[in-house]
C-alpha cells in the first residue's frame, strides 16, 4: 500500500488536486477497470461518511421488509420440497406453495424497484429535520463520473442535491483510493444539503 501526506487540506480537494505522497494515510487499492468494484468502494465510503461523520442512524425498514418477504417465500419452497405427502395427492399443496413462492418473490422485486430503487442508504430523521435522508448513487459502465444524490426520504420531497465527480480525483493511475478526500467530499455535500433545507 502507498501512503499520502497528512497535510492534505480542503483547498486541495475543492481544486480537484490530490495530496502529495510521503505521509501516513494508507490507501485501498482497486482495479480501476472494474467499475462495479470502484462503485462498491465509493458507495461504502459514502455510507460511512453519512453514518459516522454526520451522525445519522440507518433506517432498516426496507431491508427488514425484504428479509421478511424472502423468509416467507423460502418457507413456501421448503414445504413444497419436503412435504411428506405423496404425489399426486400433493398437487393442491404444491400449487399453493408455488403460487405463494412466486407471489412473495414478485412483491420482493416490487419493493426493490419502487422502494429501494438506487438508494445505497436510507437514514432515520435527525432533529430538527422531520425526515431521514435517502442517498443514491450512479456510476455507469465506461463512464468516469460518479454521481451522488442526496434527498429527503419523503413523498413531499424537497429539491435534491446531486453532484458528479470524476473518479480520477480519488483514484490514482495505479488504482489507489484517496479515502479521506472522498469522505470530505461527501461530508461537504451533506452539510450543504442540510444548510439548503434550513434556508427553505
Amino acid at each position: 500500500r502507498r501512503r499520502l501526506a497528512n497535510e492534505t487540506t480542503m483547498g486541495n480537494l475543492l481544486a480537484g488536486t490530490q495530496p502529495e505522497k510521503g505521509g501516513e494515510e494508507e490507501l485501498q487499492h482497486v482495479d480501476t477497470g472494474d467499475s462495479l468494484k470502484v462503485k462498491q468502494i465509493l458507495d461504502e465510503t459514502a455510507v460511512r461518511a453519512v453514518l459516522e461523520n454526520k451522525g445519522y442512524a440507518e433506517d432498516h425498514f426496507v431491508d427488514n421488509t425484504k428479509i421478511a418477504l424472502m423468509v416467507v417465500a423460502c418457507l413456501f419452497a421448503m414445504v413444497a420440497q419436503f412435504s411428506p405427502m405423496p404425489f399426486p395427492q400433493s398437487r393442491p399443496l404444491l400449487g399453493v406453495c408455488c403460487s405463494g413462492y412466486f407471489a412473495f418473490s414478485g412483491i420482493l422485486q416490487l419493493c426493490v424497484k419502487f422502494l429501494e430503487r438506487e438508494a445505497i442508504l436510507v437514514t432515520q430523521a435527525k432533529p430538527p429535520a422531520a425526515h431521514g435522508l435517502r442517498i443514491s448513487s450512479a456510476f455507469p459502465r465506461f463512464q468516469s463520473n460518479y454521481t451522488l444524490k442526496i434527498e429527503y426520504n419523503a413523498e413531499s420531497a424537497t429539491p435534491a442535491l446531486e453532484e458528479s465527480h470524476c473518479v480520477g480525483k480519488f483514484f490514482d493511475a495505479d488504482g489507489f483510493f484517496w479515502e479521506q478526500g472522498f469522505l470530505a467530499t461527501v461530508d461537504d455535500a451533506v452539510a450543504r444539503f442540510e444548510r439548503d433545507q434550513k434556508r427553505d
